[in-house]
């Protein structure tokens, strides 16, 4: 059985061999996973309140050849809640996912991260790098998040305002929340901010709504908390493997700015911007972003087990460049 959702994008692709079990984890947390595919693993790390469906087009894509290895984190999803959820750090985040790896036997792979996945591979890095052949970091930030939302600091006072509420009454808190899953103004600001409504399907708009607003409040204000705490920019330049760093052009949540100070902060990695591209590039026009993927995995010589026929996209969607480490910031 897959866990994961499909998207609303039917592309025909081939059965292939799913795996699905539960690591545990330092506290005796269980950890849900999943493995499609065979071949080189490639592991998959979502966002902030999000899940795979975030990462659902890049799986169904590259299952055919690699390893897809997907988990959610403590308290997400099919994972288990923690006793203590203060445990709920970027830490113990990427911690869960080092148990999986032991758990499954992987003693290397290739980790994409989209928007705080960035963090959290980052952080796995940092915590064992010999575990780590290659990055992309996709939409991410070394710093702050709060502190750069539409390129002002007013997510900052928001947050501060969930939590006295929470703190208050979070029985109330809960109401509150799911009250917003029906709350029209509510899906239009996360449809504008986090997609180009214009290209990822609205079906897959509305069921990352849907899937927030069964969440905990508490879980949300918890790891959006820890999330604004991390802060990675004093040993970046420390990332000595393949990096890929792929960033919309039309990011309102995390500002291309911001996703170029990860690429001058990293020896030798590449950008690439997407044209058109919102918070959730691989949505919006995920056939663009799989060969931005393929390629970075190509370059690195980290090939399929299966041969791939020559295609020609529209490459005028991308910019590419490279930063040489002996080369002063611009």
């Amino acid at each position: 059985m897959i866990f994961r959702p499909p998207g609303s994008r039917k592309n025909k692709s081939a059965e292939v061999l799913t795996q699905n079990g539960f690591a545990q984890s330092f506290d005796g947390t269980r950890i849900f996973y999943s493995k499609e595919g065979e071949g080189r693993p490639l592991v998959f790390v979502y966002g902030l309140v999000c899940s795979s469906l975030h990462w659902t087009y890049q799986i169904e894509h590259f299952k055919n050849g690699y390893q897809a290895v997907w988990s959610d984190y403590r308290g997400h999803h099919h994972s288990e809640m923690p006793k203590d959820i203060s445990t709920l750090t970027i830490e113990t985040m990427a911690t869960d996912l080092l148990a999986v790896l032991e758990h499954e036997n992987i003693k290397d792979a290739i980790f994409l991260g989209h928007s705080m996945g960035v963090n959290v591979v980052l952080e796995l890095y940092r915590q064992q790098p010999e575990r780590v052949r290659g990055l992309v970091l996709a939409n991410g930030t070394p710093r702050s998040p709060l502190e750069h939302i539409f390129r002002n600091n007013l997510s900052l006072a928001g947050y501060d305002w969930l939590k006295r509420i929470h703190a208050l009454s979070p029985d109330m808190m809960k109401k509150l929340w799911k009250l917003q899953k029906n709350n029209p103004l509510t899906r239009l600001l996360i449809q504008l901010g986090g997609f180009n409504p214009h290209l990822t399907p609205k079906a897959d708009i509305d069921l990352y709504v849907d899937q927030v607003m069964e969440m905990d409040p508490a879980l949300f204000i918890q790891v959006i908390g820890q999330y604004q705490k991390h802060d990675c920019t004093s040993w970046l330049h420390t990332v000595n493997v393949p990096t890929l760093i792929l960033a919309g052009e039309e990011d309102h949540i995390t500002p291309i700015e911001q996703q170029k100070l990860l690429h001058q902060l990293i020896p030798n990695s590449q950008f690439v911007s997407i044209k058109h591209g919102s918070h959730c590039p691989q949505m919006d026009l995920p056939d663009l972003f799989n060969m931005s993927v393929q390629k970075f995995l190509d370059e690195q010589q980290y090939y399929s087990l299966m041969p791939r026929e020559t295609t020609h996209s529209d490459q005028g969607n991308l910019q590419s460049t490279q930063r040489d480490p002996s080369t002063p910031f611009s």
